[in-house]
């Protein structure tokens, strides 16, 4: 009878565990799945830029690179190459008014009163600096007063450009020249009418190779400013700016070579 009891006793024990594990797992089933593990990622990689400036590169060289890293925005870098050029040549004027450009205060180049100017097709810093403030090389100052980038500058922007409202030299119109006078001949018979043949001119493009020239100037590349300009001239022929720029520009390609 002892033995029975136990028996009975043990089997409902186990038929209470085995009832209570199924609960457990049916509750289980209920339960959402546990959250994936993230994945593991690897970091990219970080990448320095450079700190020290270009090898072997000739301060005309070293200084058109200024022009085109501040021109793209990109000052820090602009800084390193400035300091290796002033190291090369430390007196040199170009450098000296690019770094009271770039350090020191813009409107202490320029002159205290202006005037606005709406951006026309063709105007960048570098040839408005050279049109009304006289110095391409005080472009990045005119940027750095208006706040404007040079990616910025779009046709239609308005701007303000230090000193007095002049017509710029593009729109300025030409003095006629008096035709020369040629010594009177015996009246003939009458000649034949003829056209004169108006020379071919392109003015679009011979602002583009001004554009072209003047930015090679002010970057230090004077042969390559002398040949643009010769193109613009010879697409305008007429045109005083032009001529101007090309006097210019051949007066300082003939004293780069003869240092």
């Amino acid at each position: 009878m002892e033995r029975r009891a136990i028996r009975t006793f043990v089997t409902g024990t186990m038929l209470a565990a085995s009832l209570a594990a199924c609960g457990k797992k049916d509750r289980l089933k209920d339960l959402p799945p546990p959250p994936e593990a993230p994945p593991t990622q690897t970091p990219a990689p970080s990448i320095e830029k450079s700190k020290d400036p270009l090898p072997d590169l000739s301060p005309d060289q070293r200084l058109a690179r200024v022009v085109a890293l501040l021109n793209a925005g990109d000052e820090p870098t602009a800084r390193v190459e400035l300091a290796e050029l002033l190291r090369q040549q430390p007196g040199r004027r170009e450098a000296l008014v690019l770094q009271q450009s770039i350090e020191g205060d813009p409107r202490a180049l320029l002159p205290s009163d202006s005037f606005a100017y709406v951006i026309q097709p063709g105007d960048t810093y570098i040839t408005l600096a050279l049109e009304y403030l006289e110095d391409s090389y005080k472009f990045y100052a005119l940027a750095r007063v208006n706040g404007v980038s040079a990616a910025e500058l779009k046709p239609g922007v308005t701007i303000q450009i230090p000193g007095r409202f002049r017509t710029p030299r593009r729109q300025r119109p030409e003095t006629p020249r008096p035709a020369p006078s040629r010594p009177s001949r015996p009246a003939a018979g009458p000649a034949p009418a003829v056209q004169p043949v108006a020379p071919r001119t392109n003015p679009a493009a011979a602002q583009r190779y001004r554009r072209s020239g003047l930015e090679a100037l002010s970057a230090g590349r004077t042969d390559l400013a002398v040949r643009r300009l010769e193109q613009a001239a010879r697409a305008d022929p007429g045109n005083t700016a032009i001529q101007s720029d090309l006097t210019r520009a051949r007066r300082v390609q003939s004293t780069v070579r003869g240092r």
